[in-house]
């Protein structure tokens, strides 16, 4: 991993209705350090974040400066700072259509790694805690939240670059302030190119197909290593890809389940993103309401736990013993 350039703005309305306020910094900060540190750990934030869109900049977008930006960077153009100076001011026109009070530091880092450059923007985000000064008086302390990530994205540039590749954006856009978040949404010319549950399904349903002819405890075996791989790619940024998916699935036939893929999904793509929410509720039945939780493994349903639909009753022939401890601990305490 290698920086190649990092640097930090902010952007701050001070109150409800006041006018807004950038302050750019005019040099790029150091590229070791505390801030290679901060930016390793929101970039594993963001990485392992499980809600990210994937997409392309918006083509109907015609007064996005990043694209021409990260052109010109490319072609060494444009300076770094320069087009930074740029985007923040394009992020300050889209801001000033709300009123809302904010403060946020906006970090922009460019990072090499296996020869391809990546963009990353980050909305640094502050919270409030207390530490004991040296007079032993406790004072009010302002620390990075490094876990906390509601507005990023990040840019395959190498990727952009390529003709007709349309998952080349990723971004996280959280909605607890649905204004910030269309405005965020607008600075960066985003727009979705997948729906994730609807692609997560239809590859779910190929496997499926593929696992019908195989003897239950085979295909249960099967379905969940090919759920463990499809979770360890999405929690490491990465696609799923067919072809070493089945690799791992068969040594001896390597491309079987990539050419059963193609062969029953043709206008599949060899590399895709999927839902993590949706991969769980593949392997485990959960649900829950006011006084019930329920959660268990969908190796156990047909054998362990039965669903009768007419009564709609649910039936465990085996409990955690932590669970049968509970009841026998009720039961004799009811009989008293």
């Amino acid at each position: 991993m290698t920086i190649k350039h990092c640097i930090i703005h902010k952007v701050e309305r001070a109150q409800p209705g006041a006018n807004l306020s950038i302050k750019l910094k005019p040099e790029e900060h150091p590229l070791e350090g505390p801030m290679a540190s901060l930016f390793e750990q929101l970039k594993m934030t963001f990485t392992r974040n499980a809600q990210k869109q994937y997409g392309l900049f918006d083509p109907d977008i015609s007064d996005n400066p990043m694209p021409a930006g990260l052109k010109e960077l490319e072609e060494e153009k444009s300076s770094f700072i320069s087009f930074t100076h740029r985007v923040m001011n394009h992020l300050k026109q889209q801001l000033d259509a709300m009123n809302d009070a904010f403060s946020g530091h906006i970090l922009f880092v460019v990072e090499t790694l296996m020869e391809q450059d990546f963009f990353y923007c980050f909305w640094v985000n502050h919270s409030d805690a207390t530490k004991i000064g040296g007079d032993l008086q406790t004072e009010p302390l302002e620390f990075i939240n490094t876990s906390k990530l509601t507005y990023a994205f990040k840019i395959d540039i190498e990727q952009w670059k390529v003709d007709g590749w349309d998952q080349y954006f990723s971004l996280i856009a959280a909605k607890g302030n649905k204004d910030l978040a269309a405005a965020f949404l607008k600075f960066s010319g985003f727009i979705s190119s997948v729906d994730l549950k609807e692609q997560t399904e239809q590859f779910l349903e190929v496997v499926d197909q593929y696992t019908e002819s195989l003897e239950a405890p085979m295909a249960k075996q099967l379905k969940s290593k090919i759920v463990e791989y499809c979770i360890d790619q999405d929690t490491s940024g990465s696609p799923i890809d067919i072809k070493d998916l089945s690799s791992q699935l068969d040594e001896e036939q390597p491309e079987h389940f990539s050419n059963f893929v193609n062969e029953n999904q043709p206008e599949s793509r060899n590399e895709i993103f999927t839902d993590r929410a949706s991969l769980k509720k593949y392997v485990r039945f959960f649900g829950r309401d006011k006084n019930l939780s329920i959660s268990f493994s969908s190796d156990m349903y047909g054998e362990e736990i039965i669903y009768d639909a007419q009564t709609g009753s649910l039936t465990f022939k085996q409990i955690p013993k932590s669970l049968k401890a509970q009841l026998a601990k009720y039961l004799n305490n009811s009989e008293d």
